[in-house]
Parts: structure tokens; C-alpha cells; sequence
């Protein structure tokens, strides 16, 4: 029952859901707080009981009042009739004159109410004075403003904060209720983020790659400007009918969609942190965290020399350099001490140079093992170098005797009578394979004398144009059986280099030849010539028929072939040979790849 209920708790399509009710949930909350804002419902009725303790009243009655009685107090003179209607008594007064709707002016008639606020020169708290209201107010220290608020207005004001309470509670019972269960599917969605039903493991996404301090700053943009929008958009207050206009209601629409999104966002970035403390990397994802590993790494690498734990000679290079350091450093500072005390100011100089001595003496020491590896080293690559050489040489030369033998058997048996059918079939396949591995032979010896540089180069001036030509000829039976087309743009005057006329024309060869096999079917190979900067540079371009996951250097290798082209006919040796005999010849060999495209640089020095 567990297992499936953790399985159930842990489907993707589960949490999608959960994620979707959540998003709902929210953005329906802050809907309705929004629609009692524009319907005039006061939502602070419901944690202020009495309507004297609210800001409400503050402002829609203290304030205006205030106001009022000032500007009728200020321009008393202009005034033809006060006003009869008002719902509060004021009293106004500078020490010499007194403004007043109170019989008989008397002020102390007012301290028979229940409600009264006072002012003088600030707002003071003297008797019957409502905390709430006691703000500075920049008057002069003489002038004193009483106001009080009749009973009955009081009680109608009570009375219609009493029903404002009676009308927000359902909807703020919804909204309670939708911001309670975004909560409980919030604490599920925790417990679940980065669970899969398959495993116990936590699996990352990859946003929890991105710095700490990265998705908290995006979080908190992303949650102030879904405030200053809100903010502005909870302004729009409508009329005492409760009932949205027409602005209202796009308000509520465009503010439930940017919820959406900010909630969305939010979530994500949220859910990312909390997969990272699961996971123990918060604090190790962050970019302070990052800055001062880094920093602490790097100066402990200055002293532990793990840089040179492979090369005992440099490492002990490395701690004698250090050494060397610290004990000057010591030294210096001592003889800056020891100059308030004169007979001991020779005694750091002394064992500097004594030290200067230790240090020279044995780094050439050591420089001299160095050197002396270096050789060593030098000398079994060579060796190393020449024995694969020999060897490959010898192995080509000894298999060219028997399979000379094979190749003239097979030739003899494929004109013998009277053989069924699948014995020819199987005597061509002899044939062809006994010729492929010839040509194999053969080139493995080519390429093992050209590396060696033991092979008799014929340099000539030739006509590099008039070689390309050449080659596409004698290659044109290959190039109508491949299907490929071949683009070439050729100068017209002829191009004249100094190289093996043989040797190149197999360069070309084996390239034209690797061209058609590799390309894509129905695609263009582009063999193009010209002179620039007194070089001839040759290039040949094709569209691989499969993916070329090899480097530039692998490809070069001996043998080294795409995955996809083992299924063809070829040694893995063509480009090898080819580079192999360009550099013998003096030239420079380069291999581009860009995607499928594939591309042969051939570059020589131009003769004049």
C-alpha cells in the first residue's frame, strides 16, 4: 500500500496537477482580495472592531473635517454662510479669536462627548483624546483645534462597519481558503520536487545548475514587480453599488494572468532551491561560495605544490623556491631589527648569502636531472619511434611475398571450368579481399618510410592545376559510380610548386577518393585552387553521410575512421598517407570540421 501510494504521490501527471490546483488556488485568493478593493467592501473591518480605532475613519472623516474647519477658519472673512449640515463640532482658536459651531461657543460643552480629538500647535493627548490621532500637525504654537463628532453619526458609522464585516467575511472565508490549500499542496509539492517514482534519488533539473544568488535576486525582481503592478492596479475603487465597471473587470483579468506568471515563476525558482538543500549543494551552488573556495584553493596551491605531484624534480623545486622565500622574507625583517642593535646587523646579511648558495647549488643540481631525464626520455621515444617504424616496414615487407603467392592462386583458380556457381562467387570474394588487403599492405609501407623519412622524394617544379586535373581524370570512372558531383573552381593560368609529382598525385587521390566514399548521396564535393600571399592552397569540401563525432587530431590517426564508415572499404590509413606525403613534399596538411562539413587544406609555396 505504501509503494503505491509513493508511486501515485510521485507520477509526473500527480504533480503537474498538484503544481496546476496550486497556481489556481493563489491566483484566485488574490483575485477576490482585488474584487472587494474595486467593489468598496473595507477588508479592514474585519480586524478593527470599532469603526473610531480604523483608518477609515482617519481618513474619510478626521482628515476632511480637519480640513475643512482650517480652510473655513483661514478664510473666515470671506465666507458669506458657514455650513449647518456638518457632523462634528468644531472649535478653532489663536488666543484672540475663536471660530466655532458650538452654542455659545463654550468648549467645554465638547468634553461631554465620547469622541474627541484635540490640537495644539501638535496633536496632544489631553482628555477624551483618541490615540490613533495624535499626529504632528505644523501649527502655530497658539492656535487650538478641538473637533468631536456627534454620538448618532458615530453610531450610524459603527452600525455600517458592523455590516461591512458581515459582507467581506464570505469572501474572505474563500480566500483563507484557497491561500490554506495552495499552502497544503505547496508543503506536498516540497516533498515531492526532484522524486521520481522509479527511484529514491533526487534528481536535479537542470535551472538547479544556475548560482544561488542568481535565483534569489530573479525571485525577489520577479516578486516586487508583481507588487508595485498589484499595487497599482488595487486603486481602481468602485462606487458604493459594489458592482465592477468595465475598467474593473480587464484590471481583474490582466492582474489574475500576471499572477499566473509570477506564480509560476516563483514556483520554479522556489522548487529549485529546495531540491538544492535536499540535495546539500545551496550553499555550494552559490557564487559566494564559489569565490571564496576558488580564492582559498588558489592560495593553498601556492604553498602545497600539488601542481607538481607527478614531477618529484619540480616539485622539489618548488618547495626549495618556497623555502628560499620565507627565509629571506625572515631576514629581511631582522636586519630592519637588528638596526637598533649594531653588532648584530651583519648576522642576516651572513645567512642570506649562505642561503643564496644553498639555493643556487642545488636547483643546478636538480636542473641537472632534468636534464638529464629529458634525454633519457628523448632518446626511448626515438627509439620507441624507430622500432614501430622497423616494425611496420619488416611486417609489410615479409606479408607482400605470401600474398603476392595468394593473389596469383585466386587468379589461376577463377579460370578454372567446370566450378558451381557459389564457388566463383566465393573465389571473387577471395579476389577482392586479397586486394584490398594488398593495397592495405602497401600502404602501411608507404606511410611507415614517409614518417621515418626514409623514402627517395623526386622534387620537381609542377603545375599544381594541371596535377588536380590530372587526378579527376584518371578518377572519373569512380566518380560516375559514386553519384557525387564535383564542383571545381580552378585558375586559369597554371599554379607552379616545388613537390613529388607521384607523391601528390596520391595526396590528391586518397582525398578525391575519401570524398566519394563519405559524402552524403546526391550532395556536391568542391575542389577549389587559387594563390594567395605566394601560396597555392588547394582545397577539397564535402557533406559527410554521417555524423563525424571525432576530432580534427583523431581522424589523422592511423587506422582512424568515423563510426559509421567501418562499414565501408578503406584501411583508415588514406588521410594519414595523405598528410604524411604533403609535409615530406614541404607542405601543410590541415583538416576543418564544422558540423557535416568536411574539409581538406592542402597549402605549398608558390614557384615563380
Amino acid at each position: 500500500m505504501d509503494i503505491k501510494l509513493r508511486d501515485v504521490s510521485r507520477r509526473k501527471s500527480t504533480k503537474i496537477i498538484v503544481s496546476i490546483l496550486s497556481v489556481i488556488f493563489i491566483t484566485a485568493g488574490i483575485l477576490l482580495i482585488q474584487y472587494l478593493s474595486y467593489t468598496g467592501r473595507e477588508l479592514e473591518s474585519m480586524f478593527v472592531e470599532k469603526y473610531k480605532d480604523s483608518n477609515y475613519f482617519y481618513y474619510n472623516d478626521v482628515l476632511p473635517a480637519r480640513n475643512k474647519v482650517m480652510y473655513l477658519f483661514t478664510n473666515r472673512d470671506k465666507v458669506e454662510k458657514l455650513p449647518d449640515d456638518l457632523d462634528y463640532y468644531y472649535y478653532v482658536s489663536d488666543g484672540e479669536t475663536v471660530f466655532t459651531n458650538v452654542p455659545d461657543e463654550n468648549e467645554e460643552l465638547l468634553e461631554e462627548f465620547d469622541e474627541v480629538i484635540y490640537s495644539s500647535g501638535a496633536w496632544t493627548r489631553e482628555k477624551n483624546t483618541d490615540e490613533n490621532y495624535v499626529y504632528f500637525f505644523e501649527w502655530e504654537d497658539n492656535l487650538k483645534l478641538i473637533l468631536t463628532f456627534h454620538d448618532e453619526y458615530m453610531a450610524a458609522k459603527q452600525e455600517f462597519w458592523e455590516n461591512s464585516r458581515k459582507n467581506v467575511m464570505p469572501f474572505a472565508v474563500m480566500a483563507v481558503s484557497c491561500f490554506v490549500l495552495a499552502f497544503g499542496l505547496g508543503i506536498y509539492l516540497m516533498a515531492v520536487t526532484g522524486r521520481s517514482q522509479e527511484d529514491d534519488e533526487l534528481h536535479m533539473w537542470r535551472i538547479d545548475k544556475t548560482y544561488t544568488e542568481i535565483q534569489g535576486i530573479a525571485a525577489i525582481s520577479i516578486f516586487a514587480l508583481w507588487l508595485s503592478v498589484s499595487e497599482d492596479l488595487f486603486g481602481y475603487r468602485s462606487s458604493v453599488t459594489h458592482k465592477l465597471d468595465i475598467s474593473q473587470i480587464y484590471s481583474l483579468i490582466f492582474s489574475g494572468i500576471l499572477t499566473i506568471v509570477a506564480v509560476i515563476l516563483l514556483g520554479v525558482l522556489s522548487f529549485s532551491m529546495i531540491r538544492k538543500l535536499k540535495a546539500k549543494t545551496f550553499l555550494k551552488q552559490s557564487i559566494t561560495y564559489t569565490v571564496y573556495f576558488k580564492v582559498k584553493d588558489f592560495l593553498k596551491s601556492l604553498f602545497d605544490g600539488r601542481r607538481y605531484e607527478m614531477f618529484p624534480l619540480t616539485k622539489a623545486l618548488f618547495y626549495r623556491q618556497l623555502a628560499f622565500i620565507i627565509v629571506s622574507f625572515i631576514l629581511v625583517v631582522l636586519t630592519f631589527l637588528f638596526l637598533f642593535v649594531p653588532p648584530l646587523v651583519l648576522i642576516p646579511p651572513v645567512v642570506e648569502i649562505a642561503v643564496i648558495y644553498w639555493y643556487v647549488k642545488y636547483n643546478n643540481i636538480t636542473y641537472d636531472e632534468i636534464n638529464e631525464g629529458f634525454d633519457v626520455s628523448l632518446k626511448e621515444q626515438m627509439k620507441s619511434e624507430r622500432m614501430k617504424v622497423e616494425l611496420i616496414t619488416n611486417v609489410s615487407h615479409d606479408l607482400k611475398t605470401p600474398l603476392t603467392s595468394i593473389i596469383s592462386y585466386i587468379d589461376l583458380l577463377s579460370k578454372e571450368e567446370g566450378l558451381s556457381e557459389t564457388a566463383r562467387d566465393y573465389v571473387n570474394i577471395l579476389r577482392e579481399k586479397s586486394y584490398r588487403l594488398k593495397n592495405i599492405v602497401s600502404d602501411l609501407f608507404d606511410l611507415a618510410k614517409s614518417t621515418s623519412g626514409d623514402i627517395n622524394l623526386d622534387m620537381e617544379k609542377l603545375d599544381l592545376k594541371k596535377l588536380i586535373e590530372q587526378t579527376l581524370g584518371d578518377m572519373e570512372d569512380d566518380i560516375k559510380d559514386s553519384g557525387l558531383q564535383i564542383k571545381t573552381r580552378l585558375p586559369a593560368e597554371p599554379v607552379y610548386i616545388m613537390a613529388d609529382g607521384k607523391r601528390l598525385y596520391r595526396v590528391f587521390q586518397n582525398l578525391i577518393d575519401n570524398a566519394l566514399k563519405y559524402s552524403l548521396k546526391g550532395t556536391r564535393v568542391y575542389i577549389e585552387l587559387e594563390e594567395a600571399n605566394g601560396k597555392a592552397i588547394a582545397s577539397i569540401k564535402n557533406i559527410s553521410g554521417y555524423e563525424m563525432n571525432f576530432t580534427t587530431e583523431e581522424i589523422l590517426q592511423r587506422f582512424a575512421r568515423g563510426d559509421k564508415a567501418r562499414s565501408t572499404d578503406g584501411s583508415g590509413l588514406g588521410l594519414s598517407i595523405a598528410e604524411s606525403f604533403t609535409r615530406v613534399c614541404g607542405g601543410d596538411f590541415r583538416v576543418d570540421i564544422d558540423g557535416d562539413l568536411f574539409k581538406v587544406t592542402v597549402k605549398f609555396n608558390v614557384e615563380k
